[in-house]
């Protein structure tokens, strides 16, 4: 077994025990957290790089349906060109799974002196977690190959900080992130029966284009990374409005087009509203009807049409369906890269900490 596998099988545990730790009172001390802002509800910068950047999308969206304002800024560009929108007021949630990125470690030197982080961070003695005024651990365990499970962990401490920001009870988030590792478990113990289906229809194509809206852009902008580190694919993520606006243009029967197309729920969380699903389903018809293969991920219902691929899938609440979308979407991709002849996982170029900019 591959150490990619190996990770991608431990994710149902890691998000159980984050569970459990978060859950527990003062996981996220409210005065700690009140104590780093001069005025509350405070503006919240989200800034990492890769996976730890997309991990915050389903929280932003959470935070802004409620009337705060959220901002999701990779860290090289929030450190290079916009360090003056960050002030006393605004709460800066810095994520990193090594708490070493040069671009975190920068940052942290260049923040005004009376500006305090909260870090969401996985090694936690690293730089980041030393400076922090409030440290959010990831509680994902050893990461050694591309990110999988310190994504998932990711994404479930900040949407817990999320509730946290607007003094939620986060009864309702354990619920769902329960649900997710049930159905995260389904999907692994079916593996063998799921992926090969997907594989075929994938193939290994020159080119793939990753597309959804609101906080499933997490989803598509995190299996691009994944399929670009994995399988060396050409992968584009991008939001399904933009796509229309050029993009669409290029569409190739050899391409494939990977849509993530989930519905809202009546309990009023953040995640697209069904009329913005049905836009998704709408696209996957059209970029059909001009000769794509459509990769089609939805909870929706959706007749089955030639070159349209439908990867159904359960409904998670909160904007949370990057909690299984993106597990299909790895084990599709160590499939493909086990069939090139690649080893999963394994970084070429790159290393696992980004330490020159």
């Amino acid at each position: 077994m591959t150490t990619m596998m190996e990770e991608i099988l431990q994710q149902p545990g890691a998000l159980a025990d984050l569970r459990k730790y978060y859950e527990s009172p003062g996981a996220i001390p409210h005065k700690t957290l009140r104590g780093l802002v001069s005025h509350w509800p405070p503006v919240v910068i989200f800034t990492g790089m890769g996976a730890s950047l997309f991990a915050a999308y389903p929280a932003q969206a959470y935070l802004t349906a409620r009337g705060i304002r959220a901002i999701v800024l990779e860290t090289a560009e929030l450190l290079h060109h916009h360090l003056q929108m960050v002030r006393r007021d605004a709460l800066v949630v810095a994520i990193s799974q090594s708490g070493e990125t040069v671009e975190i470690t920068r940052l942290l030197q260049r923040l005004p002196k009376d500006v305090r982080v909260a870090a969401v961070v996985n090694v936690e003695r690293s730089t980041l977690a030393r400076r922090a005024g409030l440290q959010l651990p990831m509680m994902a365990g050893r990461q050694s190959s591309v990110s999988t499970k310190t994504y998932m962990c990711s994404v479930a401490v900040l949407m817990y900080l999320a509730f946290a920001l607007v003094s939620e009870p986060h009864r309702h988030l354990t619920q769902v992130l329960l649900h997710a590792v049930r159905v995260q478990e389904r999907i692994l113990d079916r593996q063998e029966t799921v992926i090969p289906p997907i594989v075929e229809f994938f193939d290994h194509p020159p080119y793939v284009a990753l597309i959804s809206r609101g906080p499933d852009l997490a989803s598509a902008m995190q299996s691009a990374l994944t399929l670009k580190e994995t399988v060396r694919l050409a992968a584009e993520p991008i939001s399904a409005g933009q796509f229309r606006h050029g993009p669409i243009e290029i569409v190739n029967p050899t391409h494939r087009y990977v849509i993530f197309a989930r519905q809202s729920h009546p309990d009023g969380g953040p995640g697209p509203r069904e009329t913005t699903a049905q836009l998704m389903l709408r696209l996957a018809r059209d970029i059909q009807s001009h000769g794509g293969r459509v990769l089609l991920f939805t909870d929706l219902p959706f007749a089955e049409i030639a070159n349209v691929r439908t990867v159904r899938v359960e409904s998670l609440r909160l904007g949370l369906g990057t909690l299984v979308d993106t597990l299909v979407m790895q084990l599709l991709a160590h499939e493909l890269a086990v069939r090139a002849g690649l080893e999963p996982g394994k970084f070429w170029i790159a290393q696992g900490v980004t330490r020159e900019e």
